[in-house]
């Protein structure tokens, strides 16, 4: 089929989802950017366009109103935790971690009212909805809460992830587990080719940790040092993780 049959294929309201997944990973971006546009395009092949690096599937991909509205929705790679959207039935659990003076040393204040946390939440969700940003529980597998994490700050095939706190009660596995975890997420499912972040300077054990997992620094400034996590580093780094990841 010529480039044009495909676009039209990817925008024809009877195409059926395996052939949409199929031509969203198509080399034009013409043929992607149809796709994105498409109402019928389902829930995980939009998702794996949010990466994205060309800015026309992008566009079209923000102008879907196919909304991202699932709060049983859940993620896992590894075998002992996963992650669950969060829901303002988390909100009381947020605010006891962010309380905690054993883990609010390096994060930005938030207010400590539920009501307000509940707010906070519901907003982030309009930002869910449109794809732009995964606020997720860190969970066992018996759905315990064990921390937080988020996916946000996407630019073109990159995205930034934090907000990362977890209860020093859980078990020490618990760490590893939500990076790669998120790392899997965001290369796997949302398409990304690369992750950025920072860490204060002052918190050495986190710098540390992103330097064992392969993560480079790519500049430090007076506050924070910034990291850049290609997929390919990630992939190279599996290997020495593959013990916490699920295997088929």
């Amino acid at each position: 089929m010529t480039t044009h049959e495909l676009i039209q294929k990817a925008s024809c309201l009877t195409t059926s989802p395996n052939d949409l997944q199929s031509l969203s990973t198509h080399t034009s971006e013409l043929v992607r950017a149809a796709v994105a546009s498409n109402p019928n395009t389902n829930k995980i092949t939009l998702l794996s366009l949010v990466g994205e690096k060309s800015n026309h599937v992008i566009e079209q991909l923000n102008k879907n109103e196919s909304d991202f509205t699932d709060d049983s929705y859940e993620f896992t790679a590894t075998k002992n935790s996963k992650l669950s959207i969060i829901t303002t039935a988390d909100a009381e659990f947020i605010i006891s971690l962010r309380k905690n003076p054993k883990l609010n040393k390096h994060l930005s204040y938030v207010e400590t009212d539920i009501d307000k946390q509940k707010d906070w939440i519901n907003d982030y969700k309009k930002r869910e909805a449109r794809r732009t940003e995964f606020y997720f529980v860190i969970r066992c597998k018996n759905n315990e809460r064990l921390g937080a994490i988020r996916a946000y700050d996407f630019k073109q095939g990159s995205f930034c992830w934090g907000s990362w706190i977890i209860n020093p009660d859980s078990p020490r596995k618990t760490a590893i587990e939500s990076a790669i975890n998120i790392y899997e997420f965001g290369f796997n499912v949302l398409g990304f080719s690369q992750s950025h972040f920072d860490v204060r300077n002052n918190n050495s054990k986190v710098i540390d940790f992103h330097k064992r997992m392969g993560a480079k620094i790519i500049s430090v400034n007076e506050v924070d040092t910034f990291f850049i996590m290609q997929k390919n580093y990630y992939v190279q780094s599996k290997a020495d993780y593959k013990n916490f990841l699920i295997t088929e």
